[in-house]
This record gives C-alpha cells, structure tokens and sequence, in this order.
C-alpha cells in the first residue's frame, strides 16, 4: 500500500511540474523548426542540383563520344566507288565554273561500322579528362549507312553522385545521335594548298 501511495505521488509530482513548465503560448523555439526544415530543404536542392549538373555533363560527353564515333567512321573511304567516275584535272574547275554540285563521297559502310566500335570502345575505356567517369559503358544502339551518309545513336547509364531525394534512383539512361556525310570542299587547290 505505500509503494502504491508513493506512486500516485511521483505521477502527480510530474503531473504538476510538466503542467507548469509547458507554456503552449510561448513561441519560444518555434524558429528551430523553420531552420530545421529549411536546411532539409536546401541539402536536397543542393543534391539535386548536382545531379543535374552531373547530367549535363555526362550528357555532352556522350555526345562528343557520339559525334567522334560518327566522324571516325565516316573516313572510311570506298575506294572501289571514289575511283570509279571518270575524271581529269579540269572535272573540279568545270564544276565550280558550272556551279555544279560535287558528287559526296562515298563510305565503305562495313569498315565504317567496325570504326564506330572501335572508337566507342576507345570512349568507354578512356581514363583521361576527355570522358565524364560516371558514364558507364557507351553501347551502340543503331546504326544506319546508305553508301553516302552515316547516322548512329549511343546510350550510356549514369551513376549519380547522390540518391535523389525521396525516389530510389541512383542511375539514368542517356542517349545521344549523331549523324554526317563527306562532302568535297568547294575551292582550287594548287599542290594542296587552296586558291579560291
């Protein structure tokens, strides 16, 4: 009976001292909570923003990835189709006087394919500056050559440097295309050197 009296004293003991020292209308420490909730707020944007940025960045090196595989394969000449055509040392004067478009110049498409590989494969083991480290693996997804004009497009996943904030995602897909053509530069040239 007295440790159950004494019970009832110590619940009213504490009773009475949170009573009095709980003032609901005070607002002292409300600013903690703003603070609080400000700073979350402005971790996350800071996470985010550098997810962003690092997206941009992957991005544009993906692209140059993209646009050097497309250039490489490019230079692949067909010589059984460039030699061809029947020409002399007056064909490219006669065409400029004319004003008569220059033939484009013809790509060997199977070589042009294995170079594309090669420098992509370049890009995805490069350790230098040149390639972003998050990208992952750059993989040819398409590839199309008609004999005169070379289109590829590549994917590569990203590792982002944070989690983004409330989602699981930690990884994102980029893609980027690039296409191109050779063209015979317009002008003279004397001994390769350019006149007009």
């Amino acid at each position: 009976m007295a440790i159950t009296t004494t019970r009832k004293r110590f619940i009213e003991a504490c009773k009475s001292t949170a009573a009095k020292s709980i003032d609901w209308k005070s607002e002292t420490g409300s600013i903690a909570v703003v603070v609080i909730g400000l700073f979350v707020i402005t971790v996350a944007s800071l996470m985010v923003m550098t997810d962003v940025g690092t997206l941009i960045v992957a991005k544009r090196s993906l692209v140059q990835a993209t646009e050097a595989a497309a250039q490489r394969g490019v230079q692949t000449l067909d010589k059984s189709a460039y030699y061809q055509g029947k020409a002399n040392m007056f064909t490219v004067p006669m065409a400029i006087l004319t004003k008569r478009a220059h033939p484009v110049i013809p790509i060997d498409c199977a070589r042009g394919g294995y170079e594309v590989l090669l420098e992509l494969y370049s890009w995805s083991n490069d350790d230098t500056d040149m390639k972003w480290q998050q990208l992952k693996g750059i993989q040819l997804t398409d590839f199309q050559c008609d004999g005169q004009r070379l289109d590829i497009q590549t994917r590569s996943e990203v590792n982002l440097p944070f989690k983004v904030p409330f989602s699981s995602t930690t990884t994102v897909f980029l893609t980027a295309s690039a296409g191109t053509s050779n063209q015979v530069q317009e002008g003279f040239y004397l001994f390769g050197v350019r006149i007009r």
